[in-house]
């Protein structure tokens, strides 16, 4: 009898704590539409992008330089080569020649440094300017899955398939603009 009871016992105590289980709330978010229209995001990245902006004309100079210099080498070259040149003129050409790859390879050193502060450079922003505010997307993501009841988020380019009322892109983008406006 004392072990029926207890079975018994048991038995509903499972079943309630069954019971008891929440089923959990999900909810999607876009992050690309997120940060595309979280105000301050796009202005750090057009901040970024302007700081980058000289630099990636620098760059730009530089590899025409560097192109130029390939040319005139290349025309030292055939004229190195040329058969009907004098020997005063072949010898100035394999001098020019060699002139010009020792350049090539100093510019080349250049241009490959300047790339590597310029990626730096990058980086930094991103690192001081957007990852502060990824975060505080983040933070948003929880306020608003906090405010609606919802357990898990996932990103919607990670679902199959997820219906249109799961979706809180919208009121994320919401709080992190009105945060941004105060």
């Amino acid at each position: 009898m004392k072990k029926l009871v207890t079975i018994i016992t048991a038995s509903v105590i499972f079943a309630a704590a069954l019971v008891a289980q929440k089923t959990p709330v999900v909810g999607t978010v876009d992050v690309q539409r997120v940060l595309n229209d979280y105000t301050e995001f796009q202005t750090a990245v057009e901040k970024i992008r302007g700081s980058v902006a000289p630099v990636e004309e620098e760059i730009k100079k530089m590899q025409e330089n560097i192109q130029q210099i390939i040319t005139e080498g290349r025309e030292a070259e055939t004229m190195a080569k040329n058969p009907a040149a004098s020997e005063s003129a072949v010898s100035d050409a394999q001098t020019k020649v060699a002139e010009l790859q020792q350049k090539l390879q100093q510019e080349q050193v250049k241009l490959q440094q300047f790339r590597q502060q310029a990626q730096q450079l990058a980086q930094k922003g991103q690192q001081e300017d957007l990852a502060p505010l990824q975060e505080k997307a983040v933070e948003a993501v929880s306020v608003v899955a906090k405010d609606k009841g919802i357990d898990l988020v996932v990103a919607k380019n990670n679902v199959i398939f997820a219906d249109d009322s799961l979706e809180i892109t919208d009121a994320v983008i919401a709080v992190l603009n009105a945060q941004a406006a105060e």
